[in-house]
Protein backbone atom coordinates (compact mmCIF):
# COMPACT_ATOMS: atom_id res chain seq x y z
CA UNK A 1 0.00 0.00 0.00
CA UNK A 2 2.85 2.37 0.79
CA UNK A 3 4.31 1.75 -2.69
CA UNK A 4 1.00 2.52 -4.37
CA UNK A 5 0.63 5.74 -2.39
CA UNK A 6 4.20 6.72 -3.21
CA UNK A 7 3.37 6.56 -6.94
CA UNK A 8 1.21 9.64 -6.29
CA UNK A 9 3.63 11.33 -3.91
CA UNK A 10 1.14 10.55 -1.16
CA UNK A 11 2.17 9.33 2.25
CA UNK A 12 0.39 6.40 3.85
CA UNK A 13 0.99 7.38 7.44
CA UNK A 14 -0.41 4.49 9.45
CA UNK A 15 -0.43 4.49 13.23
CA UNK A 16 2.38 2.70 15.07
CA UNK A 17 1.71 -1.00 15.65
CA UNK A 18 0.33 -2.36 18.88
CA UNK A 19 2.65 -4.35 21.08
CA UNK A 20 1.75 -8.01 21.54
CA UNK A 21 0.88 -7.31 25.18
CA UNK A 22 -1.39 -4.38 24.36
CA UNK A 23 -3.02 -6.35 21.55
CA UNK A 24 -3.69 -9.40 23.73
CA UNK A 25 -5.24 -7.28 26.47
CA UNK A 26 -7.47 -5.39 24.04
CA UNK A 27 -8.52 -8.46 22.07
CA UNK A 28 -9.84 -10.01 25.26
CA UNK A 29 -12.41 -7.19 25.35
CA UNK A 30 -14.07 -8.60 22.22
CA UNK A 31 -15.02 -11.80 24.04
CA UNK A 32 -14.51 -13.88 20.89
CA UNK A 33 -11.39 -15.24 19.27
CA UNK A 34 -10.28 -12.67 16.72
CA UNK A 35 -8.91 -14.21 13.50
CA UNK A 36 -5.13 -14.25 13.21
CA UNK A 37 -5.18 -12.24 9.97
CA UNK A 38 -6.85 -9.34 11.80
CA UNK A 39 -4.66 -9.41 14.89
CA UNK A 40 -1.63 -9.53 12.55
CA UNK A 41 -2.88 -6.34 10.87
CA UNK A 42 -3.01 -4.53 14.21
CA UNK A 43 0.52 -5.76 14.94
CA UNK A 44 1.59 -4.05 11.68
CA UNK A 45 -0.26 -0.79 12.41
CA UNK A 46 -2.95 0.21 14.88
CA UNK A 47 -5.15 1.66 12.18
CA UNK A 48 -4.60 4.81 10.22
CA UNK A 49 -5.83 8.36 9.80
CA UNK A 50 -9.31 9.20 8.54
CA UNK A 51 -9.72 9.46 4.78
CA UNK A 52 -6.59 7.43 4.07
CA UNK A 53 -7.79 4.49 1.99
CA UNK A 54 -6.10 1.28 3.09
CA UNK A 55 -8.80 -1.20 2.09
CA UNK A 56 -11.36 -1.50 -0.71
CA UNK A 57 -14.50 -3.40 -1.42
CA UNK A 58 -13.48 -5.18 -4.62
CA UNK A 59 -15.74 -4.08 -7.45
CA UNK A 60 -16.73 -0.82 -5.73
CA UNK A 61 -15.03 2.57 -5.86
CA UNK A 62 -14.93 2.96 -2.12
CA UNK A 63 -11.69 3.20 -0.17
CA UNK A 64 -12.00 2.35 3.49
CA UNK A 65 -10.04 3.60 6.50
CA UNK A 66 -8.18 1.12 8.68
CA UNK A 67 -9.73 1.31 12.15
CA UNK A 68 -7.51 1.27 15.20
CA UNK A 69 -8.31 -1.35 17.80
CA UNK A 70 -9.79 1.39 20.01
CA UNK A 71 -11.98 2.62 17.13
CA UNK A 72 -13.05 -0.95 16.43
CA UNK A 73 -14.11 -1.52 20.01
CA UNK A 74 -15.97 1.83 20.08
CA UNK A 75 -17.81 1.16 16.81
CA UNK A 76 -18.72 -2.34 17.99
CA UNK A 77 -20.15 -0.89 21.23
CA UNK A 78 -22.09 1.73 19.28
CA UNK A 79 -23.59 -0.83 16.89
CA UNK A 80 -24.44 -3.11 19.80
CA UNK A 81 -26.27 -0.22 21.52
CA UNK A 82 -28.33 0.31 18.34
CA UNK A 83 -29.23 -3.37 17.99
CA UNK A 84 -32.49 -3.25 20.01
CA UNK A 85 -33.90 -0.70 17.56
CA UNK A 86 -33.55 -3.25 14.78
CA UNK A 87 -35.41 -6.10 16.49
CA UNK A 88 -37.35 -7.88 13.73
CA UNK A 89 -35.65 -5.89 10.97
CA UNK A 90 -35.56 -7.71 7.65
CA UNK A 91 -33.58 -6.87 4.56
CA UNK A 92 -35.53 -6.48 1.31
CA UNK A 93 -33.61 -9.41 -0.20
CA UNK A 94 -32.78 -12.62 1.69
CA UNK A 95 -29.35 -12.50 3.30
CA UNK A 96 -26.56 -14.84 2.21
CA UNK A 97 -26.76 -17.93 4.46
CA UNK A 98 -23.06 -17.61 5.27
CA UNK A 99 -23.98 -14.59 7.40
CA UNK A 100 -25.92 -14.73 10.67
CA UNK A 101 -29.44 -13.34 10.48
CA UNK A 102 -29.08 -10.93 13.42
CA UNK A 103 -28.72 -7.21 12.81
CA UNK A 104 -25.45 -7.03 14.70
CA UNK A 105 -23.99 -10.04 16.52
CA UNK A 106 -21.14 -9.22 18.90
CA UNK A 107 -19.02 -11.66 16.92
CA UNK A 108 -18.68 -9.12 14.11
CA UNK A 109 -15.37 -7.29 14.55
CA UNK A 110 -15.16 -4.02 12.58
CA UNK A 111 -11.77 -3.28 11.04
CA UNK A 112 -12.43 -0.83 8.20
CA UNK A 113 -14.97 1.92 7.58
CA UNK A 114 -15.96 4.61 5.12
CA UNK A 115 -17.88 7.85 5.51
CA UNK A 116 -18.73 7.88 9.19
CA UNK A 117 -19.37 4.14 9.14
CA UNK A 118 -21.86 4.18 6.28
CA UNK A 119 -19.84 1.21 5.04
CA UNK A 120 -18.13 -1.10 7.53
CA UNK A 121 -16.09 -4.23 6.94
CA UNK A 122 -16.14 -6.92 9.61
CA UNK A 123 -14.18 -10.02 10.45
CA UNK A 124 -17.11 -12.35 11.07
CA UNK A 125 -16.54 -14.46 14.17
CA UNK A 126 -20.21 -15.47 14.41
CA UNK A 127 -21.09 -16.68 10.91
CA UNK A 128 -24.33 -18.12 9.62
CA UNK A 129 -24.90 -21.84 9.11
CA UNK A 130 -22.90 -22.04 5.87
CA UNK A 131 -20.21 -19.51 6.76
CA UNK A 132 -16.78 -19.75 8.32
CA UNK A 133 -15.21 -17.92 11.24
CA UNK A 134 -12.94 -15.20 9.88
CA UNK A 135 -14.89 -14.51 6.70
CA UNK A 136 -15.23 -10.85 5.71
CA UNK A 137 -18.63 -9.22 5.48
CA UNK A 138 -19.80 -5.66 4.81
CA UNK A 139 -22.53 -3.47 6.23
CA UNK A 140 -23.72 -0.81 3.82
CA UNK A 141 -26.13 1.91 4.89
CA UNK A 142 -28.84 3.32 2.63
CA UNK A 143 -30.22 0.99 1.71
CA UNK A 144 -29.19 -1.07 4.71
CA UNK A 145 -27.70 -4.37 3.66
CA UNK A 146 -25.21 -6.88 4.97
CA UNK A 147 -23.25 -8.74 2.32
CA UNK A 148 -20.63 -11.43 2.00
CA UNK A 149 -17.24 -10.13 0.79
CA UNK A 150 -14.70 -12.98 1.10
CA UNK A 151 -14.33 -16.46 2.60
CA UNK A 152 -11.40 -15.42 4.77
CA UNK A 153 -9.17 -12.47 5.55
CA UNK A 154 -6.29 -13.58 3.38
CA UNK A 155 -8.54 -13.88 0.33
CA UNK A 156 -10.08 -10.53 1.11
CA UNK A 157 -6.75 -8.75 1.58
CA UNK A 158 -5.45 -10.12 -1.73
CA UNK A 159 -8.61 -9.09 -3.61
CA UNK A 160 -8.62 -5.67 -1.94
CA UNK A 161 -5.02 -5.04 -2.92
CA UNK A 162 -5.64 -6.23 -6.49
CA UNK A 163 -8.63 -3.89 -6.86
CA UNK A 164 -6.66 -1.07 -5.24
CA UNK A 165 -3.85 -1.56 -7.78
CA UNK A 166 -6.25 -1.71 -10.71
CA UNK A 167 -8.03 1.48 -9.67
CA UNK A 168 -5.32 3.26 -7.68
CA UNK A 169 -6.27 6.68 -9.09
CA UNK A 170 -9.67 6.33 -7.40
CA UNK A 171 -8.25 5.53 -3.96
CA UNK A 172 -5.16 7.68 -3.51
CA UNK A 173 -5.57 11.42 -3.16
CA UNK A 174 -2.77 13.36 -4.77
CA UNK A 175 -1.03 15.66 -2.32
Amino acid sequence: MRTLHAQFDADLALNPPLSSQDLDAALAAFGVEVPLWLSDLWLEADGGPAYAAVFTRPGFFTGLDFLSLEQSLALRASLNALSPQFEGWEEPDPRDNRIASDWFPLGWIPFAAFGGSTIVLFADCAPGPHGHVGQVIAYVHDPDQITFVAADGETYLGASLEWFRAEVEEFVAEE
